[in-house]
């Protein structure tokens, strides 16, 4: 493969020759986009899991799209920038140094690139989560359906993971909640002692600092903090339960007298379909920039899609999405907003009986009221 190649195969990604996933249930998937496992560890050992990705590397070198690799294509679909919300680009850029003789044969692999999910630790249970990612939900619902892989096979996956410690150029941490994971303080350790120059990249609700994993980030100066918001005050409370919007100013201070890189990790949905508009502007006006911003549309779990909205609604968040992206604020900002426009654009079954069941369990369950916090969101379901 030669560096035109690289950059121009549109069904190319680096991923399965160099990196992986790994999420506390045991799947481990080619990356978050995919959301289609390769493996699970209470099968399989990650080194079989590695070796038997095969075909995947062989259908990316014949020109072919890779198996569970549309979240990127789709995002990708008529566009040919690089400043753009895919992951396949994203890691492109961040993997640009491997040898491009890694990738002329499928049957390579050399670890460069981790994503680890150790756990469903977390502290907050964000309406859209559940109990696979967050310890909250699932004392919440009383439910342990998370059944994690056997002691062997995660000792396993660390020896595979900590014997190429000196060869790793971009760490992903996410969960739940990274910083309060205690497998990521032994990871952290051994980095900070063997490739301190590493690139490490933080996905956290930031609703805790100085714990040992936080103080052990701060050590590292290539540091990227994604930070998960898609509200402010009451809304940002309701939505991320266990949360505290003044914890979370607080803490965002903290990291932003780093020398890091932050940007938001957002997602759209009913419940801020205003509002995140308000909440981005709300950080650009605290000086981020428009290249901080990442905003997803949620799709699953169901009941959260914003297409339950009545087509009047959209229509309205259509015209809004029109007038900012002709303002033309470029980046990651103007490719997020061109995304969720899309999304709206897209066919339907609308279903808003099933939102307003969620948010009545919710309600009952945490002794909260969302009419009272979302009663513009209300008063346009009863239409």
């Amino acid at each position: 493969m030669n560096k035109k190649d690289y950059l121009t195969n549109k069904h190319f990604c680096p991923i399965p020759w160099t990196g992986f996933q790994y999420n506390g249930n045991g799947d481990v998937l080619n990356c978050i986009r995919s959301q289609k496992a390769i493996g699970n560890l209470k099968r399989d050992s990650i080194h079989d899991i590695i070796k038997n990705n095969q075909k995947i590397r062989q259908d990316m070198l014949d020109g072919n799209p890779g198996y569970g690799c549309d979240g990127c294509y789709n995002l990708e679909q008529g566009k040919n920038r690089f400043d753009i919300a895919s992951d396949r680009i994203f890691y492109l850029k961040e993997l640009k140094d491997v040898p491009l003789t890694t990738y002329e044969d499928s049957n390579n692999f050399e670890l460069h690139q981790i994503d680890l999910r150790w756990s469903n630790v977390c502290n907050q249970a964000c309406v859209y989560c559940g109990p696979q990612y967050s310890s909250k939900w699932q004392a919440e619902k009383k439910f342990n359906y998370y059944i994690e892989p056997s002691n062997e096979r995660i000792t396993e996956l660390k020896e595979f993971v900590f014997s190429k410690i000196d060869q790793l150029k971009h760490v992903y941490l996410a969960g739940g909640e990274p910083l309060l994971m205690k497998e990521n303080e032994q990871l952290l350790k051994l980095l900070l002692e063997h490739n301190p120059d590493v690139n490490i990249r933080v996905n956290t609700n930031l609703s805790k600092t100085g714990t040992p994993v936080f103080d052990l980030i701060c050590q590292f100066k290539n540091v990227h903090w994604t930070v998960s918001v898609d509200e402010i005050e009451d809304e940002f409370e309701y939505v991320r339960y266990g949360g505290s919007w003044q914890d979370f100013l607080a803490n965002l201070n903290i990291i932003n007298k780093l020398d890091h890189k932050i940007s938001f990790n957002m997602l759209w949905f009913p419940l801020n379909f205003k509002s995140i508009f308000a909440t981005v502007d709300y950080f650009k006006q605290l000086g981020y920039h428009n290249n901080s911003f990442v905003i997803n549309t949620i799709k699953t779990p169901r009941p959260w899609d914003i297409r339950h909205l009545p087509s009047w609604v959209l229509k309205e968040l259509d015209q809004e999405l029109q007038k900012r992206i002709d303002e033309q604020p470029g980046y990651l900002l103007e490719d997020s907003y061109r995304n969720m426009l899309s999304n709206i654009q897209q066919p339907f079954d609308r279903k808003p009986e099933i939102l307003l069941n969620a948010l009545k369990e919710l309600d009952q369950r945490r002794g909260l009221d969302s009419c009272k916090l979302f009663p513009e969101l209300y008063k346009c379901l009863q239409d």
